[in-house]
């Protein structure tokens, strides 16, 4: 299709034509059709020659031809495209035309860039335009032409491309000559209507999503429009003035104002800026200019800088002054408000220029301009305020003002300034700041208490902004000197009511800092002491930090005061008025209530008694107060960091144990509110478990003087109810780790070694009578316990170490209205254990606990019908089964609930002397249902049993055949073994309780023990095959339940326990046979060696009956005392008489026995020694020989004989001897001939090793006294002497013996030369022998041996040691530092009763009473006959339980040494094969006298008389066959029928039975 303008390729047209178009307007489609072009030709290709030379140059001879070529291409006739390509054409080739010739072209092609054309041909105009006025040949007349063209028209639309042609004519604006007046008229004319268009514009752009910044032309006329202007006021400073001048600028302040745009503002402040130095900014304009320069500075991001340094232009212009007063007019504006950009701006120009340079040419303000500027605040004036307010917050974040404002009074005249800008009386203001910033302004609140500034007027947000201002100045608290704290303070101190919390603490920091609330300040302390109080105390809307710091800093001032003086007095008043006043249930912060209740317990202490009841109700009703907030009830208990809820409570416990180092009648006053606190079902159970801590945590010394031990030592009763952390997670209660993390709020009890170690035990499996019937909490919920082990301490401080010297337990007497009626409390603890409704976290506490404190029976000493009555709710408890069924959601069954009862009962068991022979009947009865009803109580009940056979032996007596019947069934539970095997030891040395015992019952007692020993072999079996070891359970509430705590609880630990248990087993098995059947009357002994000797054998693998060494051993023991109850033998005297004549001696062994006959072979007088590995038998033989008739006429012996020597006088061998006790002339079998032993230092070598071997296995024991207040190894090793109850207690475990040249085995003390002393105690029966190794009787010489080497010697190398802890403290395992001491049996002495004769007398009120007595050693009392100890077993951290006293046990001191010595022999034994664990079993004495004997048979037997020790069945054996009547094998040194040896063995078959008695 043709092009409108005419075909591409009509390049000429006729001249003809081309006249026609010259003459009339350009064609239709140049003012009103869009030309398709590419407009994208730029102001750049037109203007690659900006400077060309003249048109000399050598391009310039072919001018008229490139003229001409233009003039063809640019015709009016020729087509747009033409016509665009010759501009191009003329563009790239502009050195080849002269000024005439561009002159002539333009004139030729007007049209071009005439009035009303369409944009695209207008734009092509005045590219043509712009490439020519880059010509540089252009004279004055030329330019002139070219500028009336440029300017021909204001048509805003494409006004880009003729605002280029506008800067390629005034050369940027630096050569307007001759157009410099028209210039400035057409720019102001230009100006308005092109933002105008660009506005348009930019809405069509925003309206069709184009890219505003991409295609809006009017746009980019704008920015060279601004470029251009600025160039000419910079270039030519007066081209623009007057009329012209104010128009541009109220253009540009017009569009300042209102574009979006920061291009359009920057263009816009180039004006502004360059138009300052030029002429300055008209007058009209100025204070709009000033306000608008101001708002860009504060709110234009990336134009802040430009305007604020056009701000400085103006400042450093001509119109100084008049910007200085419109910039303070700015800031007081009414018409801008508070929060506009003027106001802000105007301030920071205001800094600005305060922290000018000396070198810039801005003016300085001074610091006297800046304070008239603050000053000129007025009643009223808002605006100015808050601006002034925001002036003065930017000068103080400025560290070059601030250290500006620190100079000279500058700062004590800003604080007055300040406070002057919220003051309504001006005169006051002045008067007020005069005051305050002077030196003598010591009187600091003075101004201002009488003229506290009326702040209702001032708005919310001037006071926010003072706040601001206020906290600033705190922030340059630490840099202020005191003159200027003083006025900071002062200033507070008048704006007290509108402060912010950061500045009302830096008040009341320095108020109590400068100690103006103290006595020491003055007589105003009063007055502002009362201020404090009211301000910040009394006002809830306080700051809850300030309020804690004015109570701390009352707190504090306690101990400053005086009781009695003036101050005090005040003070007083003053703490009751804001007590009065103070609304406890409003209160919503914890921290202050915890420092309130933290201020009243330290005033409460040095009170008199009328004010302390006083405090103590105040405390009272912030706990019932506090409780109604629910908000403030935490379900945790925690002492750690951070605020509680029960802080109250904790603090009544705090105040408790500080009173009762101070005064027995205030302490006597807080106990029964703690009670009731504690007891109280009101309160959430949070706020009683601090009462409940402390209360089971009271005890009692033997002279009655209260203390509170900081441990509970519950640790495996915890376990029992799943509260410590190793049950929780296996009974998989809690799902959080954030629970679990939370529940350290119990105290771990500290153990010393295994001290803390219950008796609790759950097998594998649970009977179905141990499952809860039913379940009294319906809520299922998982709720975290509230207490818990381990954790942090239980107290909320240390309390006072030992028992306190004013406070006491007091029975009866004139003093009782300050006795502590433990008593109640105890009454109170049957009432929550009554109680069904009772909180589950109270009632499992109580349980926990109460065994713990029952073992001090001191406490209860005037208590006794309420113990009575404690035991007899238990007893119905455990035997109705009607005791309180734990929630379902705690894990815990009914059947732990039982095991925390039978806890406390057991322990109940000291005070039986306090028990009718009726209740104590029915406790043992109660206790043995136990066993069997509740499996987890099985292991408790049985070491319960242990006790009742010391303190109830009667009643254990009427019971024991149904407690063997029992524990005769129970034989197949293994986790009971230890306890059942330790029972029936300890039960066999007390004949009390088992004298009526008939033949069948004590069968039961020996078929336990073979029953452990059958299952001790099948271990052993397993552990040889590699088998898994059957698990003997510790405990299944596991680590917790048994105490461990430590490293007992690791895994490898576990695995040496059940490693070496079953030897241990075996061993006691053993232990108790072989003491029960030398218990037996000695008649009944022989009925059940058959039985007895039946079951000791055992199967090897073959199926063939076979007797082990230990069932060796204990068959010879039979065999040395089924009809005999001498005892040990001894040898009669060394020397024969010389008349017996030589002594023959010669030795035979006889089975499993060494014999050995000393003859003395004149007169046949003979000594028998039969050597047996139970011991040896000393015998002597005289042969009866009657007189011979005096007819006898003795034979010639040897005929041979020469006739001079002398006939022998020896008639009697030893062989003579041995044959006639033992041969007859019956044929003797090979194997059972005696084997002759040769007389030569070998044989004698070997006969003497066996007689070294003790015939009892023998145990050393340490006994050490630990006096008062002594904790050091040192100290303890250095006593002398103990006290009246330690030589009871050493006079019950044994016999006083001599050491010098002892005949026993001393365990290592010396028998020579008394190094170790000259006696010691030791005890000794059939089968075992105790030394004791006691320190008070050994030598002490601290000169030279100061820390007694010598005794720690012994006592470092005694697995075993009882510790009497006469120290009144805690004993620690680890005091004696050794690698071999792993049991400590520690007792504690406790309370004698007093008699009802003391008691009626007031005897005992009496001794109580003289505090001032010198406090004795508290087992020294002179009464021993009702004395109560403690007995607790500590043992290694790898042990198991080894007794039944590992949780603490309650004793008299005429059973604690028979007790004492049981427990110390069992964990002699076990800690004999732990010690042995690595190097194989320990041997007993027994066993390795039966091995020496074996050796010997070993050595001398030869094949002849096969004497070697063979078993049946096993390999090699020899079958031995006598005629057809007897065949068997070699079995023991004798020979075994072919059925079997067990009938061979029974020695009672052919003994006989004793004679009748």
């Amino acid at each position: 299709m043709p092009h409108p303008l005419g075909g591409r390729g009509s390049l000429v047209k006729s001249r003809a034509t081309a006249s026609k178009h010259s003459e009339d307007q350009p064609p239709e489609i140049y003012m009103n059709q869009p030309v398709h072009h590419d407009a994208s030709s730029s102001f750049q290709d037109g203007a690659r020659n900006l400077e060309l030379g003249p048109a000399t140059s050598p391009i310039s001879r072919q001018g008229n031809k490139w003229r001409d070529l233009a003039l063809k291409e640019l015709n009016k006739a020729q087509p747009f495209s033409v016509r665009k390509s010759g501009v191009d054409r003329l563009t790239a080739n502009l050195r080849a035309f002269s000024s005439d010739d561009l002159v002539i072209i333009c004139e030729a092609a007007d049209d071009l860039f005439a009035e009303g054309v369409v944009p695209e041909v207008r734009e092509l105009g005045f590219t043509l335009l712009m490439t020519c006025a880059n010509h540089a040949g252009l004279g004055l007349e030329d330019r002139s032409k070219f500028f009336q063209w440029i300017v021909v028209s204001i048509e805003p639309v494409g006004m880009d491309r003729q605002l280029q042609a506008l800067v390629a004519i005034t050369k940027h604006g630096r050569k307007l000559e001759p157009f410099a007046t028209p210039l400035a008229g057409y720019l102001a004319a230009t100006m308005e209507p092109l933002y105008k268009a660009t506005v348009e514009a930019r809405k069509k752009a925003k309206g069709s999503h184009q890219d505003v910044k991409a295609q809006i032309p009017e746009r980019r006329g704008l920015y060279i429009l601004f470029d251009l202007i600025t160039n000419i006021l910079n270039t030519n400073p007066r081209a623009i003035r007057g009329k012209e001048l104010n128009s541009i600028i109220r253009v540009t302040l017009e569009i300042l104002r209102v574009t979006p745009s920061p291009r359009e503002m920057r263009g816009a402040l180039s004006i502004i800026t360059a138009a300052i130095p030029a002429s300055g900014i008209p007058q009209g304009y100025l204070e709009q200019c000033i306000h608008l320069l101001c708002a860009i500075s504060e709110g234009v991001e990336g134009l802040q800088d430009m305007a604020r340094s056009t701000l400085s232009d103006l400042l450093c212009s001509k119109q100084q002054e008049e910007t200085l007063v419109l910039l303070k007019d700015t800031i007081f504006s009414q018409v801008h408000g508070p929060e506009s950009r003027p106001a802000k701006g105007a301030i920071t120009m205001f800094v600005y220029l305060t922290r000018n340079d000396e070198g810039d040419k801005t003016p300085k303000i001074s610091f006297s301009q800046l304070e008239a500027i603050l000053l000129r605040v007025r009643n009223g004036v808002a605006n100015g305020t808050r601006n002034c307010l925001r002036l003065i917050a930017q000068l103080l974040d400025s560290p070059e003002l601030v250290s500006y404002l620190f100079q000279s009074d500058r700062w004590l005249r800003l604080m007055a300034a300040l406070g002057h800008i919220v003051n309504d009386n001006t005169d006051a203001a002045a008067q007020n700041r005069e005051l305050l910033y002077h030196p003598s302004a010591v009187l600091f609140f003075t101004p201002y208490e009488t003229n506290i500034p009326d702040t209702s007027g001032v708005s919310q947000t001037t006071k926010e902004d003072l706040k601001d201002v206020t906290t600033a100045i705190g922030l340059l608290w630490p840099r202020l000197d005191i003159i200027q704290r003083e006025a900071v303070a002062g200033l507070y101190y008048y704006l007290r009511h509108i402060l912010s919390a950061e500045s009302e603490r830096l008040l009341v920091s320095y108020i109590l800092e400068t100690r103006m609330v103290h006595p020491q300040s003055g007589d105003k302390w009063k007055r502002h002491l009362s201020q404090l109080l009211s301000k910040f105390i009394l006002e809830a809307q306080a700051d809850d930090e300030i309020r804690c710091t004015i109570l701390q800093e009352l707190t504090s001032m306690v101990s400053y005061l005086k009781s009695g003086q003036q101050e005090m007095l005040y003070f007083r008043t003053a703490v009751i008025s804001m007590l009065d006043g103070i609304k406890i249930g409003k209160e919503h912060d914890l921290n202050v209530i915890n420092a309130l209740a933290n201020f009243i317990v330290t005033y409460a202490q040095a009170v008199d008694v009328c004010d302390f009841k006083y405090l103590l109700d105040v405390l009272l009703r912030m706990l019932y107060d506090t409780n109604s907030d629910k908000s403030l009830i935490s379900p945790f208990n925690s002492f750690q960091d951070g605020v509680i809820a029960n802080t109250i409570s904790i603090e009544l416990v705090r105040l408790f144990m500080r009173c009762s180092t101070v005064s027995a009648e205030k302490t006597a006053l807080i106990f029964p509110a703690l009670v009731e606190v504690a007891t109280s079902r009101g309160l959430p159970s949070c706020m009683r478990l601090p009462a409940l801590r402390l209360l089971t945590r009271m005890r009692c010394d033997i002279h009655h003087a209260i203390y509170t031990t900081p441990d509970a030592d519950s640790l495996g009763l915890a376990a029992a109810v799943a509260r410590t952390e190793a049950t929780t997670a296996r009974l998989s209660i809690y799902n959080s780790q954030g629970y679990r993390s939370s529940l350290n709020d119990e105290p771990a009890s500290i153990r010393t070694g295994r001290a803390s170690t219950a008796s609790y035990s759950r097998p594998t499996g649970s009977r179905a009578s141990t499952q809860s019937a039913s379940r009294n909490e319906a809520d299922s919920r998982v709720h975290p316990p509230q207490w818990m082990y381990p954790g942090l301490p239980g107290l909320p401080e240390e309390p006072p170490k030992g028992p306190s010297q004013l406070v006491y337990l007091f029975t009866r007497g004139e003093n009782e209205n300050t006795t502590l009626r433990l008593g109640d409390w105890l009454t109170e603890v049957i009432g929550m254990l009554q109680g069904d409704s009772e909180d589950w976290e109270i009632y499992s506490y109580v349980l926990v606990h109460l065994p713990s404190q029952l073992s001090n029976p001191t406490l209860f000493s005037g208590a006794v019908p309420v113990i009575k009555m404690l035991r007899n709710v238990i007893a119905e408890q455990l035997l109705n089964k009607s005791f309180r069924e734990p929630p379902p959601n705690t894990g815990v069954k009914k059947g732990d609930v039982a095991f925390c009862l039978f806890s406390s009962l057991v322990m109940l068991l000291g005070y039986a002397e306090h028990f009718s022979r009726g209740e104590q009947d029915d406790t043992v009865r109660i206790i043995l249902d136990g066993i069997s009803f509740w499996d987890r109580c099985a292991k408790v009940c049985i070491q319960g049993l242990s006790i009742c056979c010391h303190e109830m032996p009667m009643a254990v007596n009427k019971s024991l055949s149904a407690i063997l019947q029992k524990l005769s069934q129970m034989i197949t539970q293994s986790h009971l073994t230890m306890d059942i095997l330790e029972f029936l030891a300890g039960l066999a040395r007390l004949p009390i309780v088992y004298h009526n015992l008939i033949e069948h019952e004590l069968r039961m007692i020996f078929a336990v023990c073979v029953r452990y020993l059958e299952n001790a072999r099948d271990q052993q079996t397993k552990r040889q095959n590699g088998s898994t070891t059957e698990t003997f359970q510790l405990s299944n509430r596991m680590s917790g339940a048994s105490g461990d705590s430590g490293s007992a609880s690791d895994s490898s630990n576990v695995i040496d326990i059940m490693r070496d248990l079953p030897q241990y087993f075996y061993a006691l098995a053993y232990h108790v046979l072989t003491i029960w059947f030398l218990s037996l009357r000695l008649i009944d002994r022989p009925s059940h060696v058959g039985w007895i000797t039946k079951n000791l054998a055992s199967k090897d693998s073959h199926g063939n009956d076979i007797l082990e060494e230990q069932s060796q051993v204990a068959l010879d023991m039979m065999h040395r005392t089924a009809y005999s109850n001498l005892g040990e033998t001894m040898a009669p005297g060394n020397d024969f008489p010389s008349s017996e004549g030589r002594i023959l001696k010669k030795s035979w062994l006889l089975g499993l026995s060494i014999v050995t006959v000393e003859t003395a072979a004149g007169t046949g007088f003979t000594r028998l020694v039969k050597r047996q590995a139970s011991g040896t038998t000393h015998s002597i033989y005289q042969q009866q020989t009657a007189l011979l008739p005096p007819h006898h006429v003795d034979a010639a012996t040897d005929p041979m004989r020469p006739a001079h020597e002398s006939v022998s006088d020896d008639n009697f061998f030893p062989n003579h001897v041995f044959l006639q006790l033992i041969s007859t002339i019956a044929p003797t079998p090979s194997p059972m001939e005696p084997i002759c032993l040769p007389d030569d230092e070998a044989t004698r070598r070997a006969i003497a090793a066996f007689d070294r071997n003790d015939t009892v296995d023998g145990y050393k024991v340490g006994v050490i006294y630990v006096g008062h207040n002594q904790s050091e190894e040192a100290q303890i090793l250095a006593n002398t002497k103990g006290s009246d109850a330690f030589d009871r207690l050493l006079e019950g475990l044994g016999t006083k013996v001599g050491l010098k040249n002892a005949i026993f085995n001393t365990q290592g003390l010396d028998k020579q030369l008394d190094a170790d002393g000259t006696h010691t105690y030791a005890w000794r029966d059939r089968i075992t022998e105790i030394v004791f190794h006691v320190p008070t009787m050994m030598p002490t010489d601290l000169d030279t041996d100061p820390i007694c080497i010598n005794k720690k010697r012994h006592i470092g190398n005694d697995f075993v040691n009882i510790i009497f802890n006469d120290s009144g403290l805690p004993f620690k395992f680890d005091t004696f530092p050794s690698q071999f001491n792993y049991v400590n049996i520690v007792i504690t002495p406790e309370v004698s009763f007093p008699s009802p004769e003391r008691l009626s007398s007031g005897e005992n009120n009496q001794q109580l009473t003289d505090s001032s007595a010198t406090r004795t050693s508290p087992s020294s009392s002179p009464s021993t006959k009702h004395s109560y100890f403690t007995i607790q077993t500590q043992s290694h951290p790898s042990f198991p339980q080894i007794s039944p006293t590992a949780s603490p046990k309650l004793l008299t001191l005429q059973h604690l040494p028979g007790l004492a010595r049981q427990i110390a022999l069992h964990a002699s034994v076990f800690s004999n094969v732990w010690a042995n664990r690595d190097g194989g079993e320990h041997v007993s004495s027994w066993r390795n006298r039966l091995r020496e004997i074996k050796k010997l048979r070993a050595r001398f037997a030869n094949s002849a008389t096969s004497a070697s020790d063979r078993y049946p069945g096993a390999k090699g054996s020899k079958t031995y066959v006598e005629g057809d009547t007897f065949s068997g094998s070699v079995v023991m040194g004798g020979l075994a029928e072919d059925e079997g040896i067990l009938a061979g063995l029974d020695f009672s078959r052919w003994a006989g039975p004793n004679p009748p008695s």
